[in-house]
């Protein structure tokens, strides 16, 4: 395992990319050493010309003694020009390799995450500064739209820079010897020259990391709204409502909030570069003319002198700029890593990428005075509430908004476990469950349900990863949720790609985007299905009818409706109805109307909704006998 639980620090920059790639770790360490000693060998080799040139000019020497010295001149300029097109192909090559074995891992560490994470502010923050550009669904699954180009470039660039740093160590090294064998106070001043140059580099970078860890909140918010301005999904409304000159403000304050964040730093870390560069110019001119000095006093040569002189310029440069930025940049990585430790340490699932367990079975689900409320919140969404499921019956809850009703089917498939009270899966705490067992109990089919771009049978095969489902059983499914002509009028029927990621893809309308969804908790073998209204995109006739066909088809199984409108409670053998985060009434259609209670008034307020030519009689009559 590359990434792991621990804290992280400075040698991390260097052991997680050797992890992740000894080889290509070691070529670029290789790289990055030749490329510092090339400047002290270019000395030499420039001065020895120099030197012996002279020398043949003035008769002292043969021709021949320039060869050796020419030979390493042309020899440096081959390797410059040659390694950077080399490297580059060798890191694209790296690149595609490192994507191959850091993005699984952070897959497997995303979906290990405990739900909680994923819905509290403050830790999603850290999972997208870690691994940001992310949209991802949780439950041991997908990841929707996936780049972790930030993460693995992260992680190669905390190597880069140590390499980095690395070559300006032998580079300043080699330069600074071979002045001090020539003038060895000159040495001394460069090296303290560079003291105050790193010191104010590392300040930047701890600054610039604040920043980004700033700018990246009002960045994504304006992401967002480039995303509704350009969606797809948002064209209607963008052209019925005319809001987009509106947003498109928006966006662009929000772009320069994060602008004005970048350009302060920018301006700072320009301003405390240029002061170092100033102070660095200054002292290079005086070694220059000391340099003059000690050539006019035969302390060194003339072609020592002139390839000193274009060290020193180089030298200069590195001082002024590059030493800044690389010190600027290890500071912001050390920051990357604190938050790279905190996101290791976020607690994890256990087992939360197993598959289900196969042919799991329930006598009864019970939730004993269960109190809950959502982490980092004061508010109890549910408060005291007992109730049972048993196998083989239909359930509904009903309540309006905020009454608890989703927050239970979170609690029945695991998402939280934080709650107060007692969830027995025959008599056994839902908590001492594998998330295997967890998985294997219950589907559940939620309003804001996924649309996957793939082909309709691939589309309901996902609930059942064992395929042991069959084409057959698939076009069973389609039937019962009757997207059969839908389906008829396919170009390639189940094998049709659905939405318009592909060439060939079909976009379908919401009404069947959501048929679809139900179709695939059928195929689910799971004993216990959940429908969180899954049916809002349908019409009150169509929704009644859907339900009906759903309760036909689960026949055997246990179901739980969730729904504001009440088409399907009738179909209910007991309905728990919820207010305030308690069960305030339950028990079947006729009980509950017999009441007249919050349930009866509920549904009498929607009775008028489910009338139609066919069946307006029928739903009148009932209403009149209850």
């Amino acid at each position: 395992m590359i990434i792991e639980k621990k804290k992280y620090g400075f040698l991390d920059m260097v052991l997680i990319p050797f992890k992740v790639s000894p080889m290509y770790s070691i070529i670029f360490a290789i790289k990055y050493i030749a490329d510092a000693l090339m400047p002290t060998l270019s000395i030499f080799a420039t001065a020895s010309f120099i030197n012996n040139a002279i020398m043949v000019y003035n008769g002292e020497a043969s021709l021949s003694s320039v060869y050796l010295s020419i030979a390493l001149i042309v020899g440096i300029m081959i390797y410059s020009t040659l390694i950077n097109s080399l490297m580059s192909f060798v890191d694209c090559k790296r690149n595609i390799y490192f994507r191959r074995r850091l993005v699984p891992e952070m897959l497997e560490k995303l979906a290990r995450l405990e739900y909680r994470h994923i819905e509290n502010p403050e830790t999603a923050q850290l999972i997208r500064r870690v691994c940001p550009n992310i949209n991802f669904v949780y439950g041991g699954g997908m990841i929707n739209s996936y780049e972790h180009q930030f993460f693995q470039n992260n992680v190669w660039e905390m190597y880069t820079n140590v390499l980095g740093v690395l070559e300006f160590i032998i580079y300043f090294l080699g330069i600074t010897i071979t002045i001090f064998t020539q003038v060895w106070w000159i040495a001394i001043i460069i090296v303290l020259v560079s003291v105050p140059v790193i010191y104010f580099g590392n300040r930047a970078g701890g600054k610039n990391y604040g920043i980004y860890m700033e700018k990246s909140k009002v960045t994504r918010q304006a992401n967002y709204l480039s995303e509704v301005m350009m969606s797809r999904e948002g064209t209607e409304e963008r052209n019925i409502f005319g809001y987009v000159e509106q947003l498109n403000t928006e966006y662009g304050k929000k772009l320069k909030v994060s602008a004005v964040l970048w350009l302060k730093a920018f301006a700072r870390n320009t301003i405390e570069a240029r002061l170092c560069g100033m102070v660095v110019i200054l002292c290079f001119t005086g070694t220059m003319l000391a340099l003059v000095q000690s050539v006019t006093n035969a302390t060194i040569t003339i072609g020592m002198f002139i390839a000193l002189m274009g060290t020193m310029f180089g030298l200069s440069n590195k001082l002024s700029w590059d030493v800044n930025d690389l010190a600027s940049k290890i500071t912001e990585k050390r920051k990357f890593l604190k938050d790279l430790t905190k996101f290791t340490e976020l607690e994890e699932q256990e087992d939360a990428t197993s598959k289900p367990k196969k042919n799991m079975t329930f006598n009864k689900i019970e939730f004993k005075d269960v109190s809950f409320k959502y982490p980092g919140t004061d508010k109890l969404i549910l408060d005291g509430v007992s109730f049972v499921i048993e196998n083989g019956k239909h359930y509904s809850f009903v309540g309006v908004n905020g009454a608890g009703k989703t927050t239970i089917t979170k609690l029945i498939i695991g998402l939280y476990t934080n709650y107060e009270g007692e969830i027995l899966v025959d008599g056994k705490s839902i908590r001492d469950l594998t998330q295997a067992e967890i998985k294997g109990l219950s589907a559940v089919v939620y309003q804001d349900f996924a649309k996957y771009n793939m082909s309709l049978y691939d589309n309901l095969a996902i609930a059942d990863i064992d395929n042991s489902n069959t084409y057959e059983q698939a076009e069973k499914a389609i039937e019962l949720v009757g997207l059969s002509d839908a389906v008829t009028n396919l170009e390639n029927g189940m094998d049709t790609l659905l939405g318009k990621i592909g060439k060939d893809g079909v976009d379908i309308s919401g009404g069947e985007w959501q048929r679809v969804a139900m179709a695939r908790i059928v195929m689910s073998n799971a004993p216990l299905k959940i429908l969180d209204e899954p049916t809002a995109a349908l019409d009150p006739i169509s929704e009644s009818a859907v339900y009906h066909n759903f309760e036909q088809i689960s026949k055997g199984k246990t179901t739980i409706f969730i729904s504001h409108r009440l088409g399907s409670t009738k179909l209910a053998d007991i309905i728990y109805v919820l207010a305030n985060g308690k069960i305030v009434e339950s028990g079947c259609h006729s009980a509950l109307m017999a009441e007249n209670g919050l349930y009866c008034d509920m549904f009498n307020s929607q009775v008028e909704w489910y009338r139609s030519d066919v069946d307006e009689k029928e739903v009148t009559g009932d209403a009149q006998k209850e």
